[in-house]
């Protein structure tokens, strides 16, 4: 990406996996800092718990496919390319825009979701951030962490070395969290956008956030010896 940092903004592309609260919230940073062009994915459909949270819906939204919803709200703007999928992560529709992209964010509200993308990140050696929240029923905040190609950090999958394992499902996300959560994976994302993205990881490639005390930390975690997701670049 040739030019100035506002150039190079404008030249970006980032695919983002998964365009519920977080999803959308990241989507919205990136146009609004001024990334030219954002894929997205994701199979579900708009419902009426998310009319609250996403001021940008309308009721007439229900039911139709979440991407489509955002793809309404951002039609028209200058300079900017925005294109949706209705599918997995998984799916063979989305590989094309993970192999054009210059950054992958994922925040898909499934763990077999998340290792898939930071996998095929891996695999096809682009910078990964992966942002999540936690449940409020036990904690206020979430994580945020970041691979990048040839930085010597550990994967999102490096911190699940159970990649099996289940979720309590019914979870609550308070739109608050969620909203700055969703604010500081795309600022993490123009940052790697917009510097040297091995120098970010290695200096901090793992972001804890707890909004109940308001602090963030940046700490740089170490791959996992025997990781199946990031071990030997994932058998490219």
């Amino acid at each position: 990406m040739p030019g100035t940092f506002r150039s190079r903004l404008r030249h970006a592309r980032v695919h983002v996996g998964g365009t519920g609260r977080i999803g959308s919230g990241v989507i919205l940073g990136l146009h609004a800092a001024g990334v030219g062009e954002i894929s997205c994915n994701d199979p579900q459909l708009f419902e009426r718990e998310q009319l609250e949270s996403c001021v940008f819906s309308r009721p007439s939204d229900l039911g139709r496919p979440k991407v489509h919803v955002l793809e309404r709200f951002l039609d028209g703007r200058a300079d900017f390319a925005f294109t949706p999928i209705v599918a997995r992560n998984q799916s063979l529709k989305v590989r094309p825009y993970l192999e054009q992209a210059h950054v992958i964010v994922s925040c898909a509200n499934d763990l077999s979701a998340r290792l898939y993308l930071e996998r095929m990140a891996i695999r096809l050696g682009k910078p990964c951030v992966q942002a999540c929240a936690q449940d409020a029923r036990t904690a206020m905040g979430g994580l945020i962490s970041v691979w990048v190609p040839e930085a010597n950090c550990s994967c999102f999958g490096c911190l699940f070395p159970d990649s099996n394992q289940t979720f309590r499902r019914g979870e609550i996300l308070l739109p608050t969290v969620t909203a700055s959560i969703g604010a500081l994976a795309a600022q993490i994302a123009v940052e790697l956008l917009g510097s040297k993205p091995t120098h970010c990881a290695e200096t901090h490639n793992l972001f804890p956030l707890d909004l109940k005390t308001h602090r963030m930390e940046a700490i740089s975690v170490n791959p996992r010896a025997g990781c199946k997701i990031c071990g030997k670049a994932a058998k490219r």
